[in-house]
């Protein structure tokens, strides 16, 4: 089943659509029940294709990496909250003369007050968790990925997959591993994990807004002007004055100002 899902993962999205691979779980009766189911079956084909190739990328990486990304454990959720509390506690008591002004600011402050209360997004997992088998880390990878694909965690599509390689697989065995809590916190993990493919999205979609605004490189030109063409220049530009009498006024007093400093009007600018 693993080099099928490989070679399926390899095709095009309108070549998995054709495949064998697709027709044999489209096919199956408890597929075919879950695709009909409303929100799902307005998404037609396109939707099927991605939910197959999900079970099919939890298939290859059931093997190659292993355990999917877990819910914590309550003991390690505990170590994080005590670790925040004293980091707390040593900055009220550290003296204002040396401690960096930051460590005191909303922006640090906040967040630290929730590392203490509750640092993870999704519910802890309880303890006495059996160990991970290979069959128990298929199904909690099929439900993660059949559930970023449809929002859903299908207990009879993802028994129909895992009886393929565990023949002797029942319903009852994936419900003992996918408890409520266990959908609940798988759930959770999803959602925190598009959260953060969205602020990533957004992030990266501001810095590319912001280089690709161009920069104004060009150097000021320097002004050339001697103070003799800035004066002549001044002087015509009170001279212009829509009032005449204030424009002799203004012309005869910048006049008297720049003879008294001497500076005379460049006459080739007059």
């Amino acid at each position: 089943m693993y080099e099928q899902a490989g070679a399926f993962l390899n095709l095009d999205q309108a070549a998995r659509a054709q495949s064998d691979w697709f027709r044999c779980f489209r096919d199956d009766k408890d597929f075919r029940s879950f695709f009909k189911k409303k929100k799902l079956l307005a998404k037609g084909t396109s939707l099927q294709v991605t939910v197959i190739s999900q079970i099919a990328r939890a298939i290859v990486d059931c093997i190659e990496e292993g355990e999917p990304d877990l819910a914590p454990t309550g003991s390690e959720v505990s170590d994080i909250m005590k670790s925040a509390t004293d980091l707390a506690t040593k900055l009220t008591a550290a003296r204002p003369s040396w401690l960096t002004p930051d460590a005191r600011t909303r922006s640090f402050q906040e967040p630290l007050r929730k590392l203490q209360t509750m640092p993870s997004v999704v519910p802890v997992r309880t303890a006495g968790r059996p160990p991970m088998t290979q069959r128990r880390t298929l199904i909690i990878r099929l439900a993660h990925a059949i559930c970023e694909a449809c929002d859903e965690i299908p207990i009879r599509v993802i028994t129909a997959v895992v009886a393929r390689a565990w023949e002797e697989t029942l319903e009852r065995q994936v419900y003992e591993v996918l408890t409520a809590t266990e959908r609940v916190s798988i759930r959770a993990l999803v959602e925190a994990k598009r959260r953060n493919e969205a602020d990533s999205e957004n992030t990266a979609h501001l810095a590319m807004s912001r280089a690709s605004i161009p920069r104004n490189r060009t150097s000021p030109v320097p002004d050339t002007r001697t103070d003799a063409q800035r004066l002549a220049q001044a002087l015509d530009i009170v001279g212009g004055c829509a009032d005449g009498t204030a424009a002799i006024v203004l012309h005869d007093a910048l006049s008297t100002a720049a003879a008294e400093l001497g500076l005379e009007p460049d006459s080739a600018e007059q």
